[in-house]
């Protein structure tokens, strides 16, 4: 509060779901209500006339930067010690073009307007700006420390029943995220209170699984085998869960960064079945029959590679036939010696074989 209250613009930077927007929402809210500004409940959620929201789901290329900000920066002052406020969210996304447009407004209009950025990191701003900015930095949460912290703020029904197992399969899954890991906490809570039956570690992996851990593993395990069977059968299974054409490759990706190197002798298979997909993919066929057909076709490759070719292909590679040779009738003398002409236009190739007796003129 008494930075809101200083002089100078703000950055805020912090780990993703740490609290930063929930935080200035709170704050900005609190500095409405001490100052008795109208609709204190609405500073920091949405555009009003004395705070401007530019969150990320919003146009902030330059001519919003010229035109509606401009607007908005150059109003009438409120008063002594009042300002307007400009919110800028997620600062990564925020064009830089857009950044150097708000070096000089910053600094004209310091003393009605002030700024508040907010971002993962330092880098996320250009320097100019940042150096114009008070840097606040939140820290991670510890989550081990704040188990019951945690359990007691979402109402978690007898909280010492969640064991340190199911604690640290939610944790890992959340990744440090204070949003995901609430998340999760609060569907955890809500099929318990439903059921009404005790809270075990299974019911925790089911409701809080990743998705390529556990879906994907079984078709894994079926292509490193060589199965094509069980692989179009666990395929069928994962179209089935709601998962897209391109969510299965991406999925298959992380897998690979994940797990390739234990499950797999050799990443040709993946890298083959990945290469196949995609191709695929960007020709437009994306349905179920599409995927199941490379997979089919990756498994073949790799169970026979040096298998020779069937005899329906030996078609492809006959020879051409005595009666195609009168279409390839030699060239006659005038016809070479124009070629001569258009020698920067044209490569004459000579006989090589005794069997030819003519000469080809391609033209460039």
């Amino acid at each position: 509060m008494k930075q809101l209250a200083g002089t100078s613009h703000m950055f805020l930077t912090g780990a993703p779901g740490c609290g930063k927007t929930t935080l200035m929402r709170e704050l900005f809210q609190a500095y409405a209500r001490e100052r008795k500004r109208s609709t204190p409940h609405l500073w920091g959620i949405e555009s009003i006339d004395e705070c401007m929201i530019l969150g990320p789901d919003q146009d902030r290329g330059i001519q919003t930067i010229r035109g509606q900000v401009s607007m908005f920066i150059r109003q009438m002052s409120l008063g002594k010690g009042q300002y307007r406020w400009i919110i800028v969210d997620d600062v990564d996304t925020f064009p830089q073009i857009s950044q150097q447009a708000l070096r000089r407004p910053m600094e004209s209009y310091s003393h009605i307007t002030r700024f508040l950025f907010i971002g993962t990191s330092e880098e996320d701003l250009i320097p100019a700006l940042r150096s114009r900015c008070i840097h606040l930095s939140m820290n991670p949460i510890d989550m081990i420390c704040c188990k019951l912290t945690f359990l007691k703020s979402i109402r978690m029904p007898n909280p010492e029943q969640f064991t340190e197992e199911m604690w640290n399969w939610v944790m890992n899954l959340a990744a440090n995220n204070t949003g995901d890991m609430i998340r999760l906490l609060t569907l955890i809570r809500d099929v318990h209170i439903t059921h009404g039956t005790p809270l075990t570690l299974a019911q925790v992996r089911i409701l809080c699984s990743a998705p390529f851990y556990v879906d994907f593993i079984p078709l894994l395990r079926a292509m490193s085998e060589n199965d094509v069977v069980a692989s179009i059968k666990s395929l069928i299974s994962i179209w089935k869960r709601g998962y897209a054409y391109e969510d299965i490759l991406e999925s298959f990706q992380v897998i690979n960064q994940l797990f390739g190197n234990n499950q797999f002798k050799d990443n040709i298979l993946i890298h083959k079945f990945l290469i196949h997909s995609w191709i695929s993919y960007c020709k437009g066929n994306t349905s179920m029959l599409a995927l199941q057909h490379v997979i089919y076709k990756t498994l073949k490759e790799v169970r026979n590679p040096l298998t020779p070719l069937p005899k329906e292909a030996h078609s492809v590679l006959t020879p051409i036939p005595k009666e195609a040779h009168s279409v390839l009738t030699p060239l006659p003398k005038e016809t070479s010696t124009s070629a001569t002409s258009k020698e920067k236009n044209t490569v004459i190739f000579p006989k090589e074989t005794p069997s030819t007796s003519w000469t080809l003129a391609i033209d460039i």
